[in-house]
């Protein structure tokens, strides 16, 4: 709709352009809003700070880092990079999730401005990759250089120590987050924590977070846990966690395959077809 109003559009100029692009880009089509940037570009219409932190998000979305590098050359020849923290920040963000941590990390210590959002991307892009040593290096050069951490930036060094098997770490950051930040855990820093304790097998744990939170009506909690209990073989644990998921939401496929998957390493095949029965019945179809 927003597509069929812009091209409806007698007259048109950066913030409609603008507008269209973010749309995109909001609802994960990296590729659509790149091609909006080039259709931009050939009607002359040059793009702002708004335009260009747009796209190197959609060039960090779909791993375009060609485009990605354009963009930041033209960003510096324009002298942008000196004057705005949020293309800063863009860059060191795309290169991250680009995966090209040198580069990223390159961009942040030559940016003449910086912030938690610039080291939380960065952190992030450490997580991606499964290195969270370099993840809690990052995270406490950050602190040393005064800045705070946010809820972000917690999110990002949890999941970095949670792809790492960093349990003590993450463990520490977690319990510190509100006693030495006065920051409370939100779904997502209690789900991370989950898969951390769940993985490392350490379910009575795990079910403390799921019972500290004030609400467990989070399908993401639940399915952290069924996924940890998938990889170890924890039947009576996972069908606990299964009912709560597919209680709170009965249509999530996933849930079903790893229900499934978990009856029938344990040699448990009538209870996974009857899983599989419940899939055909509730998820949505595949195909």
């Amino acid at each position: 709709n927003a597509q069929q109003v812009f091209d409806d559009l007698s007259i048109r100029d950066v913030v409609s352009w603008n507008a269209l692009i973010a749309g995109y880009v909001e609802e994960g089509q990296g590729h659509q809003a790149l091609n909006c940037f080039v259709c931009m570009q050939r009607e002359s219409f040059s793009p702002n700070e708004v335009t260009l932190a747009c796209i190197l998000k959609a060039c960090g979305s779909v791993g375009a880092l060609g485009a990605g590098k354009q963009i930041h050359n033209e960003i510096v020849n324009n002298g942008m990079i000196n004057r705005s923290i949020v293309l800063g920040n863009a860059l060191v963000d795309m290169y991250a999730k680009c995966g090209v941590l040198s580069k990223a990390l390159q961009v942040l210590d030559e940016i003449p401005m910086r912030d938690t959002v610039s080291w939380s991307a960065l952190i992030a892009g450490y997580a991606q990759q499964g290195r969270g040593l370099e993840a809690l290096c990052c995270f406490q050069w950050m602190e040393s250089e005064g800045f705070s951490p946010d809820k972000v930036t917690f999110l990002c060094v949890l999941n970095a120590c949670n792809h790492s098997g960093l349990l003590d770490q993450a463990q520490m950051l977690f319990w510190n987050m509100s006693k030495e930040y006065g920051i409370s855990p939100t779904i997502e820093h209690c789900t991370c924590m989950v898969a951390v304790f769940g993985n490392s097998g350490h379910w009575d744990k795990a079910k403390l977070v799921i019972k500290s939170m004030p609400s467990s009506n989070s399908p993401a909690v639940w399915l952290a846990l069924l996924d940890a209990c998938k990889k170890w073989g924890n039947v009576k644990l996972g069908k606990l966690a299964f009912y709560h998921l597919v209680k709170l939401d009965h249509s999530c496929p996933t849930a079903y395959v790893l229900m499934i998957n978990i009856f029938a390493a344990a040699g448990m095949q009538e209870d996974a077809e009857n899983v599989e029965t419940m899939r055909m019945k509730y998820a949505p179809s595949n195909d």
